[in-house]
This record gives structure tokens, C-alpha cells and sequence, in this order.
């Protein structure tokens, strides 16, 4: 691939890379109260898991970037709930409930943040149970969400051997000039929740171990943390990467893609978990593995380049 080197340093540099490694600093003011007792594992997945009974409770927040807020209003609402769910999903959970965070200077752009959030809710039949208004204030837009699994998909449970799966859903189009991939908002309620609900499915099968849902942090950064969460490294071949027809990869590599995990499955499994992401009509290819080294390789063609290394760098810091 012409360039493949130059494309790795600068993906490894992006702004979203470098907003995930600056979690480190508040970080570590809660490591020595993420737990009392009741918490299944540290802080660095998707949402927090809680034992309840026979069942997990899962738990999460989210925040859409300020900016988008501004210039997309309804959108951004819109991605507030969407985001939200997405971490349950990505556990093997289904949503419960959701409470708000919103800022607005004036009636307009609150109404609008608020009708895109509803909309959101009414796709994936997610309840708006509360919140917090700030009235007059900076645009802003957070989400909090409670969900439920019967079996968790602990991203600490990826270990090295395990195939890593990528399922994207290539059937939409760039949301206007953002990085970000529009797979969501033209599906119906029904759809919508079918191909989210495979991820519950997989999980309560036995037949994936750990997942991520694709964050802003893009493909590799989603890997590097599925990897770092198994306290493993990864190989990875850039071209089996499921990637839409006309994008260039530098640009895809750094979208937030609407629907996408990375899922570590038993290679005996593959098969059975890319058909059932296929028959959603979503593009599932096995793209590396984990391993046991302390770096995340990728490679092209006959080209490869290490793009994290963790003897170096955390990206997402668990707390002990």
C-alpha cells in the first residue's frame, strides 16, 4: 500500500488517539474507589459491571464533542442516545433506561438537542427517565445508561489466540463533511434493533468472549483498547478491514461508524459469528488476532508497521 508507513504514524497522532490518552489524568484521582464491593471489574470497558441476582447490571455515560453539539444540534442529540446504547450492546446487554445532560443558550437549540434524543430513543426503544437542564449556557449533550445482561462481554476476557472479528454495517453514506459514517438514522425501529441485538445474542451463546463497540477512536484505536483491556497485543491486516467502496482509508480509519465491534472469538467460533452479523446484513471479516506480545501490529501487503506499542503507551488506563 503506497504510503502505509506515513499512514500509520498519522493515524497514531490523530486528535481522537490523543483525547482517549488524556483519560490517564483524571483517571487517577477515582483508583481507589472504583469498587465497594459490588463492582465485576475495573474501570476501561465500554460500561460498568455490576452483579445483580443471576443477572449483570450494566452502566455508562457518554458525551458528544461540544462542536458538534453547536453545529448539529439535532444530530448530536441524536448520537447522544445512539453512543449510549452502542456500550450496552457492546457488553452483550440490552438497554434499560436513560437519564440526560443537557446545556443550551436558548429554547431553540435545547429543543432541538432534545427532539434528536428522542428520536434516538424511539429507534432503539431505550426510555428517557430524567436529567439536568442548564438553561443559558454552552451547548452540551451527555447521556447516562443502565442496561442488562444474562452473560457479559468482558472486554478483560480477550486473550492471546482469540480471532479478532470487525463488524461494520457498510450501508449508509458519510454524515455531510463529519468523520462520521451515518449507518443509524434511515433505519426503521425494528431494523435498528435487530442488528444491535445480535451483540446480546453472541453473547448469552457462549459464542464471542469480548467485545468493543467503534468509537471515535476508529478501527485500530477500538483494537488497541480491546487489546490493552486482555493486557494482550494484536496483529491486524488492514485490507480485511471492512471498508464502503470510495473512501479512502486514512478517512474510514478515523470515522465513528454508527454500527461497529471488534469482537475476540475462538477461532473455532468465526464462522458462526460472522453469520450472524450477515444475516443483518452487516460485514463481519476476521482482521488478526490477539497475541501475547505488548504491541498492536498492522500490516499491509507485504508491508507492516507497529502502531502501538504498550511498553511505551497506555491508551486506555485501567485502574488497578
Amino acid at each position: 500500500m503506497e504510503g502505509f508507513h506515513s499512514l500509520m504514524k498519522r493515524l497514531k497522532r490523530s486528535q481522537a488517539l490523543e483525547r482517549k490518552k488524556a483519560i490517564s489524568a483524571p483517571l487517577q484521582a477515582f483508583e481507589h474507589v472504583w469498587n465497594f464491593g459490588h463492582t465485576e471489574a475495573p474501570i476501561g470497558d465500554d460500561a460498568a459491571i455490576m452483579k445483580v441476582g443471576e443477572d449483570y447490571l450494566l452502566f455508562s455515560c457518554d458525551g458528544i464533542i461540544p462542536a458538534l453539539v453547536k453545529q448539529e444540534p439535532y444530530w448530536a442529540g441524536f448520537c447522544a442516545v445512539l453512543v449510549s446504547a452502542s456500550d450496552i450492546y457492546a457488553m452483550g446487554g440490552k438497554p434499560l433506561a436513560l437519564v440526560n445532560m443537557l446545556s443550551a443558550p436558548d429554547e431553540q437549540l435545547s429543543s432541538l438537542i432534545a427532539e434528536g434524543m428522542a428520536e434516538g430513543c424511539r429507534k432503539l426503544a431505550v426510555p428517557m427517565v430524567g436529567g439536568h437542564f442548564f438553561p443559558h449556557e454552552t451547548e452540551g449533550v451527555a447521556t447516562a445508561i443502565i442496561g442488562r445482561a444474562d452473560k457479559v462481554l468482558d472486554a478483560t476476557k480477550g486473550q492471546a489466540g482469540h480471532s479478532l472479528i470487525v463488524a461494520l454495517d457498510l450501508v449508509g453514506k458519510p454524515y455531510k463533511d463529519y468523520l462520521q459514517w451515518n449507518s443509524t438514522s434511515f433505519l426503521s425501529a425494528e431494523e435498528l434493533q435487530r442488528k444491535f441485538n445480535v451483540l446480546p445474542a453472541l453473547a448469552s451463546s457462549g459464542l464471542a468472549h469480548a467485545a468493543r463497540d467503534i468509537s471515535n477512536a476508529g478501527v485500530l484505536g477500538t483494537i488497541v483498547m480491546l487489546a490493552e483491556n486482555g493486557r494482550c497485543g494484536a496483529e491486524v491486516n488492514l485490507g480485511k478491514i471492512p471498508k464502503p467502496p470510495g473512501i479512502e482509508w486514512e478517512r474510514w480509519l478515523q470515522m465513528y461508524p454508527g454500527y461497529g465491534f471488534v469482537l475476540a472469538v475462538d477461532p473455532s467460533k468465526e464462522s458462526e459469528v460472522i453469520r450472524a452479523f450477515e444475516w443483518e446484513g452487516i460485514q463481519a471479516n476476521v482482521v488478526g488476532k490477539l497475541t501475547n506480545e505488548a504491541y498492536v501490529i498492522v500490516t499491509a501487503d507485504e508491508e507492516s508497521s507497529v502502531f502501538w506499542d504498550f511498553r511505551e503507551n497506555n491508551l486506555v488506563v485501567e485502574t488497578k
